[in-house]
């Protein structure tokens, strides 16, 4: 005795008929399924049966999966980059720029060092100039810069400089993951080429680097402040903070702030500080002079000058007197 167990299979204009499979002595049971329109139905025999032609209306059937998103189409810099030249927005005497861009465009001259310059120098200081043009020609072709301009020509050049030692950097902590010399020689890396990476590795183990690198660990550990802006440029965090920092002194404060523990970071930045606010004070008012350069006046005094730059933050604000000095 054959039964049967009632399926569905969807026909003409998208009503259900049923599919009949047989059950008997032998045979297990088939669950029931659902056929599409278009498709060839099987029998349990074995046998096809061609589904019935459907039009237009009655073949829209939902996708069995969705759709992903795909690949990544580019970054911003690409984006940005099919539209011309991107433009930066950098303050007069002010080195690097204060705006919207400003991550782009450090992550544009990073991505030029890595890809672009010879690290086998053992730091920007003594890369030759014919290089540093070279490099310098791929950014000014990347952003809109004046190139008449002094701080533009500085905020190439020290962005420049910042992102190859930074990346030496990076390379040589690559260097200090291995156990030994030999270890490093062999085991090598990915972000240089092999014969890059023999170079450096070569004058890590020398010890004249070593006696170099001991030295600037033992200058880190005189810092006597450091700021809590993270990532950002003090030029672009008091372009953030104009509104609320109308001077040098306040954005002093801003930047050696710690709003976590509601004091400044340590008792120099605050001993700082009040040295500051206290010769604000005690100078005479001048109708010649609004508060901001009072207050620029006397935060050179305290920090003091260094290259050409006043120290810590100031040192992307230049010295209008001291302009011709830092080429």
């Amino acid at each position: 005795m054959v039964q049967s167990v009632t399926g569905g299979r969807r026909g003409r204009g998208g009503r259900v008929t049923a599919v009949s499979s047989p059950i008997g002595r032998g045979l297990e049971a088939v669950p029931p399924r659902w056929n599409l329109c278009d498709e060839v139905n099987t029998r349990v025999d074995g046998s096809t049966q061609a589904a019935p032609h459907v039009g237009v209306e009655e073949s829209r059937v939902p996708p069995t999966h969705k759709r992903g998103r795909g690949l990544a189409k580019g970054t911003k810099f690409d984006r940005l980059r099919r539209l011309g030249k991107i433009p930066l927005d950098i303050k007069d005497d002010h080195i690097g720029p204060s705006c919207e861009n400003a991550m782009i465009f450090t992550g544009r001259v990073s991505w030029i060092i890595k890809v672009q310059a010879d690290m086998t120098h053992a730091s920007w200081s003594v890369v030759s100039p014919k290089e540093k043009d070279e490099l310098i020609d791929h950014v000014k072709a990347d952003f809109v810069l004046d190139w008449t301009r002094l701080n533009h020509r500085e905020t190439v050049m020290m962005a420049l400089a910042d992102k190859y030692n930074a990346f030496h950097y990076e390379l040589h902590k690559e260097y200090l993951k291995y156990s030994t010399h030999e270890e490093a020689l062999s085991g090598g890396t990915s972000l240089v080429e092999k014969p890059i990476w023999e170079c450096l590795c070569q004058r890590w183990a020398s010890n004249t680097f070593k006696d170099i690198s001991q030295r600037n660990k033992c200058n880190r550990q005189k810092q006597r402040v450091k700021h809590t802006g993270g990532r950002k440029s003090f030029v672009r965090i008091l372009e953030e903070k104009r509104e609320t920092t109308p001077n040098l002194v306040a954005f002093y404060k801003e930047v050696y702030w710690s709003r976590k523990k509601g004091k400044f970071i340590n008792a120099t930045s605050k001993h700082n500080y009040n040295l500051m606010v206290e010769k604000l004070n005690e100078k005479e008012p001048d109708e010649d002079e609004d508060d901001a350069d009072a207050a620029e006046e006397v935060f050179k005094k305290v920090l003091g000058q260094k290259s050409g730059n006043a120290q810590d933050i100031s040192s992307y604000v230049l010295a209008p007197d001291n302009l011709s000095s830092m080429m």
